[in-house]
């Protein structure tokens, strides 16, 4: 560890707090900031400092990491009135951005960094908040390589996976891979449970039934850990509601509740309609859940 650098997160959501709580328990000196203030004290009960704006982050910190849930929130933490740019004296090295943006956005953030001397790093994850607890996310890495390497030892926090894929914009650019991948799983996930019920078979055991084969996944582990606990976890949530789509039910209950899952979608899509490539499946996914969350409640 270099002890000297002193590290600022910003955006304490269900990802960003558990990722910021283990860059603190790692032993690195930390100062925080979030838009909703009272999402500052659980780190701050375990020894890190309050900012009291992105600027001021950048006047005490080296290293800042974001996880920001919109392009328009990470726009305003950088070059909004209070962003970092508007830090004076400004003592920001690097940004290491966790959060999910097209790559077109993370190219035009960079350059404006670079000209306050700001190096950035693109470092989507993926894992979710249990992932992020447990320490054992993937990160998705774009950016120079000594900005990779400065940044490693605190992504190793919460990490267990650390990809560098090229350039600024690369790891945003596999972060929309990975989602095709995700979104496409439990697209397949929820027919085959739909598939399944008319069969007499339960959900509990589909997942049972293909653990150890080629048709297991992390998503399909998930989704059973999920139902064992009789919790409601994200992906529980989603395949569950294309599965009642398929059964003829909407769950108006999610009607404006689905921005991030939206957000992440219309990314993937939008970068596939700007090289001419088809997703047919992750469209069809797209169309369903933007049906429900534009439904009347």
């Amino acid at each position: 560890m270099t002890a000297s650098l002193k590290i600022g997160y910003i955006g304490l959501g269900d990802i960003g707090a558990p990722m910021a709580e283990r860059i603190a328990a790692a032993g690195w000196p930390l100062t925080v900031w979030n838009r909703t203030p009272e999402k500052m004290q659980p780190l701050l009960d375990a020894g890190a400092d309050a900012a009291s704006s992105p600027a001021e982050i950048a006047e005490m910190c080296d290293i800042i990491f974001t996880c920001l849930g919109s392009v328009s929130a990470m726009h305003d933490v950088t070059t909004g009135e209070r962003g970092l740019l508007r830090a004076s004296p400004n003592k920001a090295r690097l940004l290491v951005d966790n959060s999910t943006v097209p790559p077109a956005d993370a190219t035009d953030i960079a350059s404006r960094l670079a000209d306050a001397s700001i190096h950035y790093v693109d470092a989507p994850v993926s894992g979710g908040a249990i992932g992020a607890r447990a320490g054992t996310l993937a990160v998705m890495v774009g950016g120079e390589q000594q900005d990779v390497e400065l940044a490693k030892p605190v992504l190793q926090s919460f990490a267990s996976k650390i990809t560098h894929l090229g350039p600024i914009g690369s790891g945003q650019a596999m972060k929309a891979c990975n989602q095709v991948l995700n979104f496409g799983t439990m697209a397949a996930l929820a027919e085959a449970v739909t598939l399944g019920r008319r069969y007499g078979l339960a959900p509990n055991m589909i997942v049972d039934a293909v653990a150890g084969g080629f048709a297991e996944s992390n998503i399909s582990r998930e989704f059973g850990r999920s139902i064992t606990a009789d919790d409601t976890s994200p992906i529980r949530l989603l395949v569950e509601t294309l599965d009642d789509y398929y059964q003829g039910t909407l769950r108006r209950k999610l009607a404006g509740n689905l921005d991030i899952l939206m957000k992440d979608l219309a990314m993937a899509l939008d970068m596939a309609r700007a090289r001419g490539v088809p997703l047919p499946v992750i469209s069809h996914f797209d169309s369903v859940f933007r049906m429900i969350q534009h439904l009347e409640t």
